[in-house]
């Protein structure tokens, strides 16, 4: 009799902590998902709930190196509009851009503001979309792309910037990425158009659906480069979160982020070429203290007078810097230095030596 009742009784402690144990996974489930969607708002959301689903039903998967580095790789960028707080502060008549904003990627905050949902002509910062597109519909890099004399000629009659790449060359998919984004290569952006749609037309309406996707509010383009055309336009806001999204791919950071770039000799270019950042051929980056600006692209044109859109990291955070419709590029790069200093440092705004 008694052997029963001590089986009985280890039969409920059994249950019990069996039930236990299932409600510890399931609180623990919804931890995580509670986490990860708090935490994690620049991957796949959906995806972020499946995984917390996984670990309140115990059916996380083993994770090796090998796995987490695919996960990175196969991560879906994910933007989030920033929003104006009571600590949003409108730009002061010091900045001279026409339209302008200043976010805090990390809290998707509004730092300072003008005319930021105003539409403007974004000249050759309509490259950072055309280098989105390219980037995430380019399989291998090191692929070569032959350059052709329409890819060349037209932009030599426009007087458009270029890479500097010859009919009849062949360089590689990663060459004519630097190209476009150091130098603003007319001829580099079209080559790597055609490559990945076969058009010019094709692959802008590739980067037509991209903004949809991404959620913008006020972009369309018409052209790969940003040649002046009234129906290729954007707004600070937008461009700001082009960029955004453009910095979490790794090779769209790597490019934006590079201070030069060398292509190899070659017949056509038998010295090669070097290309040098339109942004860091301007600044070092680090001439306020505390202030580090990481990358970027510029741009102009008549229309749309000096485009400057940059990223920077501020006391650990993640800041991007819009400013469109400025009167000369000198005055883009003194004031891209001093909003990250005065408004996100807590610094002074930057004098150039000549001035001091």
């Amino acid at each position: 009799m008694n052997k029963r009742r001590k089986q009985s009784r280890n039969a409920n402690l059994l249950k019990a902590g069996t039930a236990v144990f299932l409600l510890v996974l399931i609180f623990g489930g919804i931890t995580a998902a509670t986490y990860l969607i708090k935490h994690n708002r620049r991957t796949d959301p959906d995806k972020a709930v499946s995984d917390s689903f996984a670990v309140s039903t115990g059916e996380m998967p083993v994770v090796s190196e090998t796995t987490t580095e695919r996960a990175e790789e196969a991560a879906v960028p994910f933007v989030v509009f920033p929003e104006k707080t009571d600590k949003s502060k409108e730009f002061t008549k010091d900045y001279d851009a026409k339209n302008a904003i200043l976010i805090n990627v990390d809290d998707s905050e509004v730092i300072a503001y003008r005319n930021e949902q105003v539409k403007l002509y974004p000249a050759s910062l309509t490259k950072i979309m055309t280098l989105i597109v390219a980037a995430e519909n380019i399989d291998d890099l090191s692929a070569a792309v032959t350059i052709t004399y329409d890819m060349v000629a037209p932009y030599i009659a426009l007087d458009a910037s270029r890479a500097g790449f010859e009919p009849d060359e062949t360089p590689t998919l990663k060459d004519v990425l630097y190209g476009m984004i150091l130098c603003s290569g007319a001829d580099a952006s079209l080559a790597a158009a055609e490559y990945v749609a076969g058009s010019e037309q094709a692959f802008v309406d590739m980067m037509n659906d991209k903004c949809r996707e991404i959620g913008l509010k006020n972009t369309h383009f018409t052209n790969v480069v940003g040649l002046h055309d009234k129906e290729n336009y954007s707004t600070a806001e937008d461009i700001a979160v082009m960029l955004e999204y453009a910095i979490q791919d790794k090779t769209c950071r790597e490019v934006l982020s590079a201070v030069e770039y060398k292509f190899a000799a070659t017949k056509q270019n038998p010295d090669g070429l070097t290309f040098e950042s339109t942004l860091f051929s301007r600044m070092y980056g680090d001439e306020m203290p505390g202030v580090k600006v990481l990358g970027g692209k510029t741009g102009f044109t008549d229309e749309a007078g000096n485009c400057m859109a940059t990223f920077a990291e501020v006391n650990g955070k993640t800041y991007i810097l819009v400013l469109c419709g400025g009167k000369t590029n000198w005055n883009n790069v003194y004031n891209t230095l001093s909003a990250y200093s005065v408004y996100c440092a807590g610094g002074k705004e930057y004098i150039p030596p000549e001035e001091k």
